[in-house]
């Protein structure tokens, strides 16, 4: 009698462990096939992420480029820092429309085209060679320092989408945002989307944020009732003034104690309580052979400021603002 009768006839068989007993015994898993499966899993997963990801020779890098004024009069332009943004923004208001200089651009390997878009506004275009060779085309400053910032009031509205590659990224382009607007008001932020797409169909999105209301905000210039022939008179006046006083000896010119301070990265300008004017120490700023810069001239109640940026012996900067006497003012 075997196992089996024998459970059988005592009546403790389970019909159950009768027919397992009877099956010949399963072959155990080993756990690295699971393991190896699921491994295998994520790798198709960390693969498809991959794909979607710009590849080791893909690069991409969002670029600002503002307007320089040549030695022999033409427009060109100069990058920025795009993340130290400018003290003073310079804008366009025709009475419809605002538009304020972004001049953005891009550079990276391996691009093949770049687009720019905003959820507000438009972007427009401005063609750099015809401003410089254009007859009665308007320049205009901001900042102690004149920073050029417009040239010319013509645009053309592209839309809330540009898109840049090789072919269109011209160094005679000047990139432009804009609005509708009945009265020049304008945000306080300009949020703007990049989009890379690299030659092998890979993308990469950078975020960009303007703010229009750091150091001196926006000055804004309107369509004026003059004249071309009105205006380009201010302007030359503009210019004259502008070539006096930075001409004028500053021993001529009276010192305010108050307003001498070391400067290391930012100068505010001071006129007794108000600051008018931010003035960033930069690379482009040329100083004479007794280490001085001057900005543009400021004026306050009739009075005529011409604030200074030392550079000492020892490397190190001083601010300052001499007022000039008003016998020396020049002549309106």
């Amino acid at each position: 009698m075997n196992g089996e009768e024998l459970l059988e006839k005592m009546g403790l068989a389970d019909p159950a462990y009768v027919a397992a007993a009877d099956r010949p015994p399963r072959k155990r898993k080993h756990g690295w096939v699971k393991y190896g499966i699921a491994a295998a899993c994520l790798g198709l997963v960390l693969l498809a992420s991959l794909l979607g990801m710009p590849g080791p020779a893909n690069t991409f890098a969002v670029k600002a480029y503002a307007l320089e004024e040549q030695a022999d009069g033409t427009i060109g332009l100069k990058e920025t820092d795009l993340l130290h943004q400018p003290d003073v923004w310079g804008g366009y208001y025709d009475g419809e429309y605002l538009y304020i200089s972004v001049g953005l651009r891009y550079e990276g390997e391996n691009i093949e085209s770049v687009t720019f878009t905003t959820e507000e506004g438009f972007f427009a275009e401005q063609s750099i060679s015809a401003l410089s060779t254009g007859e009665n085309v308007g320049r205009m400053y901001v900042g102690a320092d004149n920073t050029l910032v417009l040239v010319g009031t013509e645009f053309e509205i592209v839309g809330s989408q540009v898109t840049l590659s090789g072919e269109t990224m011209t160094d005679d382009l000047l990139l432009f945002w804009g609005m509708e607007s009945e009265t020049g008001v304008h945000p306080n932020k300009i949020e703007i989307n990049a989009v890379a797409t690299f030659r092998d169909g890979r993308t990469q999105e950078v975020p960009i944020s303007l703010d229009l209301s750091s150091g001196a905000g926006l000055a804004l210039f309107r369509k004026s009732p003059l004249s071309e022939e009105e205006q380009q008179e201010a302007q030359q006046q503009g210019a004259e003034t502008y070539a006096y006083y930075q001409s004028l000896p500053l021993e001529d010119c009276e010192l305010i104690e108050d307003s001498v301070e070391a400067v290391t990265d930012v100068y505010e300008v001071p006129l007794g309580s108000v600051v008018t004017s931010i003035i960033t120490l930069n690379e482009d700023m040329e100083f004479d052979e007794d280490g001085i810069w001057r900005g543009g001239p400021a004026t306050s109640s009739d009075q005529v400021y011409i604030p200074v940026i030392r550079r000492n012996a020892d490397g190190t900067y001083t601010g300052m603002v001499y007022r000039v006497p008003e016998e020396l003012q020049y002549p309106q």
